[in-house]
């Protein structure tokens, strides 16, 4: 069984991280005060709140269900599965490029001791389908709203979203060829230099054959209808319960349920959630998650002052909610693990 181990985190990345989020929070708070935002939060519309609370503990609970399908002939329980879930979500965004997602290899690995390999293809098959329904989504929204006045016709954006959903479904279609294409050229890669022979190098490139074996056997056509439809409703629910709590930090600024329109709140966490990816974003994304969701909807015409004050807003109340719920799944396991270690003791 591989082991995965998490990197410690590099110093100059972090201050980059923080230097920029300061940065770009100065300039949001520049064009918004802080009493607005404080105003705006203390103000909470709170029956939006809790239902924008139970959709996405219901989001989580499909993606932990996809989890427990794709780490088949693994056997892991529902608690179990939920608690590495919760943990994923709130350090999903934490670090550049999506580093802390794999805080879901880490917990699944190191702490509940399940094979690296059906971790890490669990991990892979699940991110292609995160994108693999980002498509139809981005193609609606971009239908329902039309172009900006930015100079980007609409067409053209229609047409990227086309190619995009294109490329993911022929990787999700052929994802063990293009894993091994990939491991093939970093294993080239590595050869042309001295790191090829170290233990650690030698550790990983077994650990990555392995899932790349995995990921032949665990994606059959049958599972695929089952996985695909989850992820749709994964989506689904992140987009509508976002869109509850978009309601419920606005509506004490007179913004009406009717005023608000679903497809551009589809387009405005597009726009954000790519920022997730940047090699170099704000750390926990905050100043660049906010800075990419104000852009998006300004593009699309929403008020520039409310669009920076909803896009603080979610993303705070996203991060206290996702954090709270992963703290005490890391508490729980915690106490979990110390309870078996006394028991094998004993």
């Amino acid at each position: 069984m591989g082991t995965y181990r998490v990197s410690k985190k590099q110093t100059p990345l972090i201050i980059l991280s923080v230097v920029l989020s300061l940065f770009l929070l100065i300039v949001l708070f520049r064009q918004v005060s802080l009493s607005e935002f404080t105003e705006t939060m203390s103000a909470l519309f709170l029956p939006a709140l809790l239902a924008y609370m139970a959709v996405s503990l219901a989001a989580s609970f499909l993606r932990a269900w996809r989890y427990r399908i794709l780490l088949q002939p693994v056997e892991i329980s529902w608690g179990d599965i939920l608690l590495v879930t919760l943990v994923r979500n709130a350090f999903d965004d934490l670090l550049p490029a999506r580093i802390g997602s794999l805080s879901y290899l880490y917990v699944l690995n190191s702490r509940l001791e399940k094979p690296f390999e059906n971790a890490a293809s669990s991990f892979v098959i699940a991110f292609i389908y995160d994108f693999l329904t980002l498509g139809p989504f981005v193609l609606l929204a971009l239908l329902a709203v039309g172009g900006g006045p930015a100079g980007v016709s609409a067409g053209a954006l229609i047409a990227a979203a086309l190619i995009f959903s294109v490329v993911v479904v022929l990787v999700a279609w052929k994802i063990a060829l293009f894993a091994r294409i990939a491991r093939n050229i970093a294993l080239w890669l590595m050869k042309k230099t001295p790191w090829i022979r170290r233990p650690a190098v030698v550790r990983a490139f077994e650990n990555l054959d392995q899932t790349v074996a995995v990921l032949g056997e665990k994606h059959k056509p049958g599972r695929r209808p089952a996985v695909f439809l989850l992820s749709f409703l994964i989506r689904l629910g992140k987009y509508i319960s976002l869109f509850l709590l978009l309601f419920a930090v606005l509506r004490s600024r007179g913004v009406s349920w009717e005023g608000l329109s679903f497809w551009k709140t589809v387009l405005g966490l597009t726009g954000a959630e790519m920022t997730a990816v940047l090699p170099v974003k704000g750390l926990a994304g905050f100043g660049t998650w906010e800075s990419a969701w104000a852009a998006a909807l300004q593009w699309m015409r929403f008020d520039p002052r409310l669009a920076i004050l909803s896009g603080l807003g979610i993303h705070l109340v996203t991060n206290l909610f996702e954090y709270a719920l992963a703290l005490g799944s890391l508490a729980v396991l915690a106490v979990r693990r110390k309870r078996d270690r006394m028991g094998r003791k004993s």
